[in-house]
C-alpha cells in the first residue's frame, strides 16, 4: 500500500494516499494580513474599513468583509512588502459602487493618505480605484468592482468559456445591452 512520503502525514489517519491529480480549488477561504498591534489593525479594519469582527486569539484576529474572510496576524517579523508608498502588492476590498463616494469621504475623516487613484485603463478589473495603507503599510485596495460580473459572465457565455479578456466590453458593444437591462441589475 502506497504512502504520503512526507514527515507531516506520517502520524495521521485523516489522510490516505490516492491517485495524484491536478488539484481543483473552489475558492479562497481566507487570506492573511501580517500586523504588529492586532487591537491597532482591529480597530482600522472595523473602523476604517467597515470590515466585522469574528473572532481573535493571542496572536490573530479573524475579520469578515461581506461573506469573505480575512486575517490579521502579529507574528513579531512584520514588514511591510512594499518600498514606501508602492501599491503593487495589496489587498483590494470591494465596495458597492454606489458607496464608493462616501467611502472615499470617510476615509479622509480619519486622515488616511489615499496614494494611487484609477478609474480607467485597469487591465484587470474594471471600477474606481483607491490604494492607500493599514497602520503597518500594509497596501489596500477599495473598488466598486461589481461582484456579479463573475456569474454573469457565466450565465451569458456558458461554463468554462475561455477567450477575450475584454469579453464583457465585448459582448455588451455586441448589441446585447438590452439584455443587461431586462436583468435589472
Amino acid at each position: 500500500m502506497k504512502k504520503l512520503k512526507r514527515a507531516a502525514f506520517q502520524h495521521t489517519e485523516t489522510v490516505q494516499y490516492a491517485e495524484p491529480r491536478r488539484i481543483e480549488t473552489t475558492g479562497i477561504l481566507h487570506f492573511t494580513i501580517g500586523v504588529t498591534d492586532l487591537q491597532v489593525s482591529r480597530s482600522f479594519y472595523e473602523d476604517v474599513l467597515g470590515c466585522t469582527f469574528w473572532r481573535e486569539n493571542d496572536t490573530t484576529v479573524f475579520m469578515k468583509a461581506g461573506d469573505d474572510f480575512f486575517v490579521l496576524s502579529r507574528t513579531g517579523y512584520h514588514q511591510s512588502p512594499n518600498k514606501g508608498t508602492d501599491t503593487l502588492i495589496h489587498h483590494a476590498f470591494i465596495v458597492d459602487g454606489k458607496d464608493f463616494d462616501s467611502a472615499m469621504a470617510h476615509l479622509e475623516v480619519p486622515g488616511v493618505e489615499i496614494l494611487l487613484y484609477e478609474d480607467t485603463g485597469h487591465r484587470s478589473f474594471s471600477g474606481r480605484h483607491a490604494y492607500f495603507q493599514d497602520p503597518d503599510r500594509n497596501a489596500i485596495e477599495l473598488i466598486d468592482f461589481p461582484r456579479f460580473i463573475f456569474g454573469l459572465k457565466k450565465l451569458l457565455l456558458g461554463p468554462g468559456h475561455r477567450g477575450d479578456e475584454n469579453w464583457y466590453g465585448t459582448w455588451v458593444t455586441a448589441g446585447n445591452r438590452s439584455v443587461l437591462r431586462s436583468l435589472k441589475l
